[in-house]
Parts: C-alpha cells; structure tokens; sequence
C-alpha cells in the first residue's frame, strides 16, 4: 500500500507518465522514420523506371522528382527530430512550399482563377512564415520538446510565533 501511495504522488505520477509518453513518441516517430525511408526507396526506384522508359515526358517527370524531395525533407526532418527534440519550423514550411508547388506544377492546367488567387496567398503567407523570422527578426523561433523538468514537492515553512499574555 505505500508503494502505492508513493506513486501516486503528483510529481512521480507526472514524471512516470510523461518518460512512458515519450517512450511512445519516440517509437512513432522511429515508426514514421523507417516508413519514410520504405516509401523513398519506392519513388526512386519509380523514378528511375520512368527516367528509363520512353514513355514518360519531362513534364511527367517533374512531379516524381519533386515527390522525392519531399519525402527527402520530411526524413530529415524526422531525424532532426529524433537527435535534437526540435521541430525546425523552417524545414516544414520548406517542405510545405515544395508540396504546395509540386501541386501546381501538376494541376496547373485545370486551376481556375480563384484556385490561383488562393494558392498564391498560400505561397506568399508561407514565404512570409519562413522569410521574416530568419532575416528580419534574426533569429529563427523552434518550437522545442525536451526532456520534462522534475516538479519538486514545495514545502511552504510557516514561521510560528508564541505570544505571550501579560
């Protein structure tokens, strides 16, 4: 009964929950990483197929190219990840603009005016995103995860005074 109790004391309950939390973050994302890295290998080896083959035009090629990318970046962003606890805010927006072109690239001829409209706010307010922290502010914000601070039990001392009747 008192192991019991010592574990269900707030900051050990806390820590306990939050090392097994992280055990399983780290598993998904060591997960996503290999995932990543199976998906890679089959859109070079698609790429390469389709290099080689006459009947593919560039503009086929293009997107496969740009997919590769894409899956290139978001490893590396796994493994930026996974060795530092950062979320590099600059690589995803990278990332999000690569996809984002790779789409236009793709769909260009289809796209009305409005989609255009749309999709160039959508550029220009992810340039913004990544240009303005990086050169204008000079530092570049990352969200960071880390390892989680051990809450001490506080102990407020009370001053205890003895007053005396006369």
């Amino acid at each position: 009964m008192e192991k019991l109790k010592k574990l269900l004391e707030p900051h050990k309950l806390h820590d306990k929950l939050g090392d097994l939390f992280e055990f399983f973050e780290d598993f998904i994302i060591v997960l996503l990483t290999l995932l990543l890295f199976i998906l890679s290998l089959m859109a070079i080896y698609d790429l390469a197929v389709a290099v080689f083959s006459s009947k593919y035009s560039f503009m086929d090629l293009v997107p496969k190219f740009l997919y590769v990318f894409i899956l290139a970046e978001l490893f590396r962003l796994n493994i930026v990840y996974l060795q530092e606890r950062i979320i590099d805010t600059s690589l995803i927006i990278k990332t999000t603009l690569i996809a984002i072109l790779r789409e236009l690239i793709v769909k260009a001829p289809s796209l009305k005016l409005e989609e255009y409209v749309g999709v160039s706010v959508l550029l220009t307010v992810l340039a913004l995103s990544y240009y303005v922290p990086k050169y204008i502010l000079k530092k570049e914000r990352k969200f960071r995860l880390g390892k989680r601070r051990n809450y001490k039990k506080s102990t407020k001392s009370v001053k205890t005074t003895t007053t005396t009747n006369l």
